[in-house]
Parts: structure tokens; C-alpha cells; sequence
């Protein structure tokens, strides 16, 4: 088998804040890189890295057929060509195209990373679509049988009754550097600074933590400020536009700074960090909040719940239930102490579980299994 890894994404921002870490330690290890994703923008932070970079015509909710076809026969042209000694897919279409263009090139070192199962399946969506995609991964996994990485317990269950069987590794999350992201106590700011960070999207329970935020009684109103960190997405189903978020905003208590590039200090200056999504794989996002040191609300949806321990290092809510929400953030909007107290224990629910460190380990650790394997 040669030295080629190749990681197959959807794009390439997506690469750079999740996997590029695994592929700057690949190249350390040794291994020939490649990475074949969409081209953002952001290509050359990925070939500064000493990795050789592939654009590819990947559409994230495109299905047109045509161009459908022809990232597939892009993708085998390179899986053709390159023969990789392992193939990384990561995310939905690249795991489905890539897992049928390694089938039909007999490539054996397989790798289907599931970080999220996405719009199609939050809140039990019914579509044509969710039952092709369903039927596609039942016939992967009976004619291809590669090797998945699942993020979180349920999503394994769901791939289960796909057929998955026991070409499995539950890796919790993509991982943050416990050496970047230290434990910093709070900041004394003038309102207690509630903080979301995440793509701007109705998935991601962004309207819910705004109707959770202005039902809070006047009086605790006064001392907070809701801080909204992220991009607008059109390309995702459940995009929120630029204008509708606008109009949900409130001077001085609900304020959108748009993308950022030092979530750490974004963090740093925050009180209580909320992520109110319908579904993630495990919410990096989340982690960098945990490593810093902060009580986090969530929901019980996939992957997030797997982050709190329920009033320990802070509180779960049911999806879309803005009422549940709001009360728990007054809970900790008043009560500065147990925000101290569940925040040190984020932080070492953190190293326990979630260090960029072990997600490294775990990863190569399967790499090698595969490679004495086939």
C-alpha cells in the first residue's frame, strides 16, 4: 500500500477548522497528503500547510443531476489516478460518492467520517431525499463495508439499522488543543454576556436563543446582552438571510458581529455560552467554549447533549422550547457563582473527553489498524 492519504470534503473552511490538524500530523508521520474539496477561497491556507490541494465541484444542496455526475467522475479520476493507500470522506455527499467511486476501484482503506448528520435528518424530516440517501448507505454498507467514524451514540444507532455492523470508531468530536484553548476566568463585564458562535442558521436554534432572550423579564434583561458570532450560509437548506436576521436584532441586547476569527477571545469575554441546535455531530464550537471554561446550554438533540452533564456543567433544554430555554438562562444569569463553579467543570468534562490530543490518537490509531488489515 503506498503513503497517500487523501481527505475528500465538502469544502474547504470546513477542512481547515476540523481536519487539518489530522493531515498536518499525517505529513509529520510521513504520509503524502491530498485534500479534494471546494475551493471558498481558503485553498492556499491548506497548500501553505504542505498539502497538495484538488478543487472539486462539490455542491453541498446541489442536486442537479449533471453536476452530480460530474463530481463523480471527477472523483474517480482522482481516486484513479492517485490510488491512495487511505481514503478519508468526510460529510454526507463525499461519503456516498466517494464510498461508490473506492467500491468500484477495489480501493480497500476506506474511511467514512459521519461529523453531523445534517439538515435532512433534524427534527425526523420526511423526504424523497432522506430515503435515496438512506438507501444509498444500506447498499454501501452491504457492498462496500468501509469503516466510519460516528461523532456521537445516536448517530451510530441510526447507521446501525443502515446495516453498520462492527466497522465502527466512536471518536468524540474533531477536537480542540487544550494548550490554545486554556481554562481563563471570567472577565468582569458590565452585562453578563450571553454568546452563540455557529453559522447562521435555523437549525442551529438561533431564533429560539433570540425569543429565549426577549422573553426574559425586564429586569434581567437589562443585564445581559445576547452576542451572536457567525455567518450566513445560503448554500444550507436552513439558511437564515442576512435581512431576517437583522430584523430580530435589538440594540444593546441582541447584537450580530457577524464571522470572527479569534473565537478564543470571543470566549474568553463571554459568561454563558448557548447552542440551542436541532442536531450536530459533536459541536466543536461547544468544546471551545468547554475548554475556556464556561456553563453551556444546549438541547438533548444528538451531539450536543453529549457535552453536558445535566446541571453539572450546565443545563439541556428540548429542542425549539424557547420557554425551558429562557428559564435556564436566568438561572445562571443570576446566579454568578454556579456559573463559575459549572464552568470549571466544562473544563474538565473537556480534558476528559474532548482534547484535540486524543481525537489525534484515536484517528491514527485506526489508520494503522486499517493499513496492517488490508
Amino acid at each position: 500500500m503506498n503513503n497517500i492519504i487523501l481527505f475528500v470534503v465538502n469544502v474547504d473552511w470546513f477542512f481547515i477548522s476540523h481536519r487539518l490538524v489530522i493531515a498536518k500530523e499525517a505529513l509529520a508521520k510521513g504520509f503524502k497528503v491530498y485534500v479534494a474539496c471546494h475551493d471558498s477561497g481558503r485553498k492556499n491556507e491548506i497548500i501553505e500547510a504542505g498539502i497538495e490541494f484538488i478543487d472539486i465541484p462539490i455542491s453541498r444542496s446541489g442536486t442537479n443531476p449533471i453536476n452530480e455526475i460530474k463530481t463523480l467522475l471527477k472523483l474517480y479520476s482522482i481516486y484513479s489516478n492517485l490510488k491512495p493507500g487511505i481514503v478519508h470522506h468526510i460529510s454526507l455527499k463525499p461519503v456516498i460518492y466517494g464510498s461508490i467511486v473506492s467500491k468500484l476501484l477495489k480501493l480497500k482503506s476506506v474511511v467514512n467520517a459521519i461529523s453531523g448528520l445534517g439538515y435532512l435528518f433534524t427534527t425526523d424530516r420526511k423526504s424523497l431525499a432522506v430515503f435515496i440517501i438512506k438507501g444509498l448507505f444500506k447498499l454501501i454498507n452491504i457492498i462496500g463495508k468501509p469503516h466510519y467514524i460516528f461523532q456521537n451514540e445516536m448517530d451510530l444507532q441510526e447507521f446501525k439499522r443502515l446495516g453498520v455492523e462492527e466497522n465502527y470508531t466512536l471518536i468524540k468530536g474533531s477536537g480542540v488543543n487544550h494548550k490554545e484553548f486554556i481554562y481563563t476566568p471570567p472577565i468582569e463585564n458590565q452585562k453578563v454576556n450571553i454568546t452563540f458562535t455557529g453559522r447562521i442558521l435555523k437549525d442551529k436554534g438561533i431564533v429560539e436563543l433570540i425569543n429565549a432572550v426577549e422573553i426574559l423579564p425586564i429586569e434581567i434583561q437589562s443585564k445581559v446582552v445576547l452576542n451572536i458570532y457567525g455567518k450566513i450560509d445560503l448554500d444550507n437548506p436552513a439558511h437564515i438571510t442576512d435581512n431576517e436576521l437583522k430584523k430580530l436584532l435589538k440594540p444593546n441586547l441582541i447584537i450580530w458581529h457577524g464571522n470572527t476569527n479569534d473565537i478564543k477571545n470571543v470566549l474568553i469575554k463571554s459568561d454563558i455560552y448557548c447552542l440551542p441546535s436541532y442536531r450536530e455531530g459533536l459541536p466543536k464550537s461547544t468544546i471551545e467554549a468547554m475548554a475556556i471554561g464556561r456553563p453551556i446550554i444546549t438541547t438533548n438533540a444528538p451531539g450536543c447533549e453529549d457535552t453536558v452533564s445535566e446541571g453539572v456543567n450546565g443545563f439541556k433544554v428540548d429542542i425549539k422550547d424557547h420557554k425551558t430555554l429562557s428559564e435556564k438562562l436566568q438561572i445562571l444569569i443570576q446566579d454568578e457563582t454556579l456559573r463559575i463553579q459549572m464552568g470549571k467543570k466544562s473544563r474538565e468534562i473537556f480534558e476528559e473527553n474532548f482534547t484535540l490530543d486524543k481525537v489525534v490518537k484515536q484517528t491514527f490509531d485506526l489508520y494503522e489498524s486499517l493499513i496492517v488489515k488490508n
